[in-house]
């Protein structure tokens, strides 16, 4: 059986939370003072992360792992820090950095789904038989060829577009 990074990552998670000496203190509670700040942090450099990836590549996929590589990247050396220190690896803190880094994500892909969209392109006119139609306008061909062209919109009136060619 084939475990993706995800699932490794969880399972490390799971293990370090089930560690005694790297579980956090009697003083680390689940929604402690210091867990809005985890949160925050990693929802803005997941976002931050998200962006850059779309800049440097074309890949969804590729803008994701950006994203959350800087996101739970710095949530994870952020505990070893706390470890080298003398402090305790919170496996709390840890939790709240991986919610944040996914709700970052989610925000930063819904963000870009939106700015991506291209607008609707307008219905292209059918010319045939010196009448076409484009949309509530009207366009009339006067004269051999396409010298003279009379588009007629209802908003606008006529208007005579002449070209010399």
């Amino acid at each position: 059986m084939r475990c993706g990074t995800g699932t490794r990552f969880f399972l490390l998670v799971l293990w370090l939370w089930g560690t005694p000496g790297l579980a956090a203190g009697s003083g680390d509670e689940w929604f402690g003072p210091d867990k809005p700040k985890h949160f925050g942090a990693t929802l803005g450099l997941a976002g931050v992360g998200y962006g850059a990836g779309a800049l440097l590549f074309e890949s969804p996929g590729a803008r994701w792992l950006s994203g959350a590589g800087l996101g739970l990247g710095v949530g994870l050396g952020k505990e070893f820090y706390d470890l080298g220190r003398g402090g305790r690896f919170s496996s709390k803190d840890l939790v709240w950095d991986m919610v944040g880094t996914a709700t970052g994500l989610g925000l930063a892909w819904l963000i870009d789904v939106l700015l991506s969209r291209e607008p609707a392109a307008a219905p292209p006119g059918v010319v045939s038989d010196g009448k076409g139609k484009l949309g509530a306008c009207e366009l009339r061909l006067k004269g051999p060829g396409l010298t003279d062209m009379l588009v007629t919109c209802p908003s606008v009136g006529q208007v005579l577009l002449e070209t010399r060619g």
